[in-house]
């Protein structure tokens, strides 16, 4: 298997598991095992509903630790540019991270603050994924400038907006205004939860123009899908409140957000958005890959 095709596939497993803890924090599942690295002790965990969603999302994520483990070998193994390889470097440590802040999430009793960031550190391991994912495959580069601005903007408030997401969801927010357009009838916010809830979703608005406006001048597939995606965010965003946290709706308003993400990193490497790895990158990964392909 080419190091391209394994970065996908550890991908695919770390969006597998950011949906399951998605469900787990959904299914209030989150201190079913209230230790750590055991659950209740034991490696064989009590055979309860919501003992075994948190245990499963626990067995994701080592199968997904091996998955980012053997990215970063292959990358090491089959390119010698100097981005694509910082990149392989890097994946590892932000894994170290991962595991500590999920750890420090279960001693602690889900902190509010912890949670998001363990939320933040998968988001940034999912996108240097898909960013080596890309270089080793040899990704086509734009040069233009504007879409470039556009889609490295993009990712930047995206990866806030998900992070408010994340402090929303963690904090019980979800209905601190629990109605649309208006907050509790008002047009702007009081209070500390409400005020994280109003942003959340005008920021999300916000960025849906800037979606739309990043597809109509670039063309692409990746940017098409990111505004097809962010319309279906709005949307489940808004039916989340309508439908007073409805728990499939609340699950997949997440999983696209996650999506969403995803496509936009993709997005923004097509349009020149990660010069220091992709652009020096690709053509040597591409290189190395056909020479294992063959």
């Amino acid at each position: 298997m080419t190091a391209s095709r394994i970065a996908f596939a550890a991908v695919a497993a770390v969006f597998v598991l950011m949906t399951l803890g998605n469900v787990v924090s959904a299914t209030g599942s989150g201190l079913a095992c209230p230790d750590w690295p055991l659950c209740h002790g034991s490696v064989i965990p009590p055979l309860r509903a919501d003992v075994l969603i948190e245990y499963g999302h626990r067995l994701a994520a080592l199968a997904a630790s091996v998955l980012i483990v053997a990215t970063t070998v292959a990358t090491l193994a089959s390119t010698r540019s100097s981005g694509l390889r910082r990149l392989a470097w890097l994946v590892p440590i932000l894994l170290v991270v991962q595991i500590a802040l999920g750890g420090i999430t279960v001693l602690l009793k889900l902190p509010d603050l912890i949670s998001t960031a363990h939320l933040v550190n998968a988001l940034l391991i999912l996108a240097a994924l898909i960013v080596l994912g890309l270089g080793l495959r040899g990704a086509a580069v734009a040069a233009a400038d504007r879409p470039r601005r556009l889609a490295r903007v993009g990712v930047i408030v995206l990866l806030v907006q998900l992070a408010l997401g994340g402090y929303v969801r963690h904090s019980g927010a979800g209905l601190a205004c629990p109605d649309f357009p208006l907050c509790s009838g008002d047009v702007l916010p009081t209070g500390w939860l409400p005020a994280v809830h109003w942003t959340h979703r005008w920021l999300g608005v916000l960025l849906l123009g800037l979606f739309v406006h990043l597809a109509l001048i670039r063309r692409t597939t990746a940017a098409r899908l990111t505004a097809a995606l962010a319309i279906l965010q709005v949307s489940l965003g808004i039916a989340t409140v309508l439908l007073q946290l409805a728990p499939v709706i609340r699950a997949a308003h997440a999983a696209v957000g996650y999506s969403l993400w995803a496509v936009l990193v993709w997005a923004s490497v097509e349009a020149g958005g990660w010069p220091a790895f992709v652009s020096s990158g690709a053509r040597a990964g591409s290189r190395r890959e056909a020479v294992h392909a063959a």
